[in-house]
């Protein structure tokens, strides 16, 4: 792994591990207000929420550093070695230009949101807060897809077991 995943993985890891656990022990706290002492927690709805955007957002540099998206392996058989290596530069490269892309409108509509004081309905969270987080997550996952575009291109073969199989 490069530098930058070194860098960015335990990090990350660690806080989507967090993330997993809140959502984990929010869950089990509501299920059990709600079906034993007829007291869901307030706010858990949305409390639900942000902590899965949260997690999906983290998660997106760790998968992406670790090369376990989804891919589609239907030509890797029979595509010859030089453009298999060019295609797997243009995809990270047009990967990371969509994620930075994405990135930045979430950046604009994180300041939009502070602009306006928008919070959630009922516990009264900046929602801002969690869309600059999404916007900084995001961007890292440009960074990782240009990380990625810099190691050798893995091929699926048919009946092969490896990362991100």
């Amino acid at each position: 792994m490069s530098r930058f995943g070194r860098a960015v993985v335990p990090p990350l890891g660690v806080v989507a591990a967090g993330l997993m656990f809140c959502l984990m022990v929010l869950t089990c706290v509501d299920v059990v207000g709600r079906y034993f002492f007829n007291k869901p927690v307030t706010g858990g709805f949305e409390m639900t929420e942000m902590l899965l955007a949260a997690l999906i957002f983290a998660g997106l540099p760790l998968v992406t550093l670790r090369g376990d998206h989804i891919t589609v392996d239907l030509f890797d058989a029979v595509t010859p070695e030089w453009l298999f290596r060019i295609q797997h530069v243009v995809a990270t490269l047009i990967g990371a230009a969509c994620t930075g892309y994405l990135a930045w409108r979430l950046g604009l509509r994180a300041d939009e949101l502070a602009s306006r004081g928008e919070t959630t309905s009922q516990l009264g969270f900046p929602i801002a807060w969690l869309a600059w987080a999404m916007s900084l997550l995001m961007a890292l996952t440009a960074l990782a897809l240009v990380d990625v575009m810099f190691r050798p291109p893995q091929r699926h073969l048919p009946g092969e077991e490896g990362p991100g199989a």
